[in-house]
């Protein structure tokens, strides 16, 4: 599915997980109306709050905007979360990720704040992902689940069929997913798969229900590094995680970024709070 072209431009300071909210509050106004890129090759936006009329997050499946929160997957109408939904959230502005004739590389910084919500069951799934992919992207078919929104059965696991880089924090523990079969909730790196290159136990499941989360994301174009950090400011229980990874192998030039989620028979709310990002080649 395409979306419109809308560039955004506004001077911001790299996004510390500690900083997160005070930084989208200030940015909030400025950066709902993006314009057009500069000669630097910078994007950068914020939001605060999502409201319902915004015209810069395109919204794909079951994806909704409701009560100023974004929220990827379906609830019914007592907020119950429901089975088998699937829903993917971007943000339209094109990332211009790397430059072919001269081979740059973007350095990107993205922080946001989320809520997954088991409604106080001990088994739940299935999570939800942050992803880079090629602007033209599309919501796949079959990819509720824990294929996440971001896959299907017939491209999960095969790298040639995939152009996607995403995190994702994962509830459930499939097959294909570290330390099976055991239960084991964790935040992984996917590089055109959904079997992570690096990953690390989430403490989601040491955490009370509609529990508050921050996520920072980065990366850093010269070392190749894309980092993971979150915490739960609550009781500071955190994770990291990272990985080398040259984008240029595995992304197209321009690109969108924005998230994923889906249940499967298993269920639970998966919703975003807050968002920031600022990328510059």
């Amino acid at each position: 599915m395409a979306f419109p072209n809308s560039k955004s431009l506004s001077p911001l300071s790299i996004l510390l997980i500690n900083f997160l909210v005070p930084f989208l509050l200030l940015q909030h106004h400025s950066a709902q109306q993006p314009s057009p890129m500069s000669a630097y090759e910078t994007v950068s936006f914020g939001f605060s709050i999502f409201e319902e009329d915004n015209i810069n997050i395109g919204l794909l499946g079951n994806a909704s905007i409701s009560g100023g929160v974004l929220r990827l997957t379906n609830t019914d109408q007592l907020g119950n979360p429901v089975p088998h939904s699937v829903g993917r959230a971007v943000h339209i502005t094109p990332i211009h990720l790397w430059d072919k004739n001269n081979g740059n590389l973007a350095d990107f910084t993205s922080g946001f704040s989320f809520v997954v919500n088991p409604n106080g069951s001990t088994l739940h799934a299935d999570g939800f992902a942050f992803f880079l992919a090629p602007a033209d992207l599309h919501l796949p078919r079959n990819s509720s689940g824990g294929y996440l929104g971001l896959f299907n059965p017939e491209t999960a696991l095969d790298a040639s069929k995939n152009q996607i880089v995403a995190i994702e924090f994962d509830s459930y523990t499939n097959d294909w997913d570290p330390n099976a079969p055991s239960q084991s909730p964790h935040i992984g790196i996917d590089v055109d798969s959904i079997k992570s290159v690096a990953s690390v136990e989430w403490p989601s499941e040491l955490e009370p229900d509609n529990a508050v989360a921050h996520a920072s994301i980065n990366y850093n174009s010269e070392s190749k590094r894309l980092s993971v950090f979150v915490v739960y400011p609550g009781d500071n229980r955190n994770a990291t995680v990272s990985t080398i990874v040259d984008l240029r192998n595995f992304l197209p030039e321009w690109i969108r970024v924005g998230f994923s989620a889906a249940t499967g028979d298993l269920v639970e709310t998966h919703d975003v709070l807050t968002w920031g990002f600022e990328a510059a080649l």
